[in-house]
C-alpha cells in the first residue's frame, strides 16, 4: 500500500492574516509617532503602507481605522488620514481625564503590596533604566507602556485598569517630544523608582503625587510648542 504523504500544516509557510497584518500596521505607525519618526499633520499614505507591509488597500484601512479609534490618526473627507494634532483645550481634557482615571487607580492598588508584584515592577523599571542609558528609545517607550500596566494592573478592576491604558495610549502623540528628551527621561526614571519605594512604603498619598506629577512633563512641553503658543 503506498504512503500518502501529507504534509504538516506547522510546517507550511503561510501568510499572515489580515488582522496581524493590521494590527503590525498600528503598532509600527504608534512606534513612528511616538518616536517622532511621523508628525502632528503629517499625512499617511495608503500606498507607503501597503508596499511597507506588503499588504493588500482594505488591511491598511482597517489599520487606520483602528489608529483613528485609538485616536492617533484623523481621517479627513476627501483628504486622506494625517496624524492627529491636538489642540491645546483637547490636551487639556485629555490629561485631566488621565489625572481622575490614574488617581483612581493608584487609590485601589493594594497596600501592602505583594512582594510578586513590587519585584516584577522592579524587574521592569531596571530594564527601563538600562534603556534610557542606552538611548534606545523604542525599548524606553515599550518598557515604560509596560510598567504603567504592571502597576495599574494590581487595581484588581479590570474597567478602570482598561480606560486607564486607552486614556494613556490616546497621549501617545502628545508624548513624542518628551520621549527624546534626555531631562524628561532622566525625570521618568527617578519617579519610577520613586513610585516603587512609596509602594513599599505603603505611602499612597506620596503615590498618588508622583502619578499626578508624572503626567505634567509632555502636556506642558506638547502647549509649550503648540503654534498657539508660539
Amino acid at each position: 500500500m503506498s504512503q500518502v504523504n501529507v504534509q504538516d500544516p506547522s510546517n507550511s509557510t503561510r501568510r499572515p492574516s489580515a488582522t496581524s497584518v493590521a494590527e503590525d500596521i498600528v503598532g509600527s505607525v504608534e512606534e513612528d509617532i511616538v518616536l517622532g519618526r511621523l508628525h502632528p499633520r503629517e499625512r499617511l499614505v495608503e500606498e507607503d503602507l501597503i508596499e511597507r507591509f506588503d499588504c493588500k488597500r482594505h488591511v491598511v484601512r482597517q489599520a487606520l481605522f483602528q489608529l483613528e479609534s485609538i485616536g492617533l490618526v484623523e481621517r479627513i473627507r476627501n483628504r486622506g488620514a494625517f496624524v492627529k494634532a491636538y489642540t491645546p483645550e483637547e490636551v487639556e481634557q485629555l490629561y485631566a481625564m488621565r489625572e481622575i482615571l490614574e488617581l483612581a487607580g493608584v487609590d485601589a492598588l493594594p497596600l501592602p503590596a505583594p512582594e510578586r508584584w513590587l519585584s516584577e515592577l522592579e524587574d521592569i523599571h531596571q530594564r527601563y533604566s538600562a534603556a534610557v542609558d542606552a538611548h534606545d528609545l523604542r525599548r524606553v517607550f515599550h518598557l515604560n507602556i509596560a510598567f504603567h500596566r504592571t502597576l495599574f494592573a494590581a487595581t484588581g478592576n479590570p474597567y478602570l485598569y482598561e480606560t486607564i491604558n486607552e486614556f494613556a495610549q490616546k497621549a501617545h502623540g502628545i508624548r513624542f517630544i518628551a520621549i527624546a528628551d534626555s531631562h524628561s527621561l532622566s525625570r521618568a526614571r527617578h519617579e519610577h523608582q520613586a513610585m516603587i519605594e512609596a509602594i513599599r512604603q505603603q505611602d499612597r498619598h506620596a503615590l498618588r503625587e508622583l502619578c499626578r506629577q508624572h503626567l505634567l512633563p509632555s502636556k506642558n512641553r506638547y502647549l509649550e510648542l503648540h503654534p498657539s503658543n508660539r
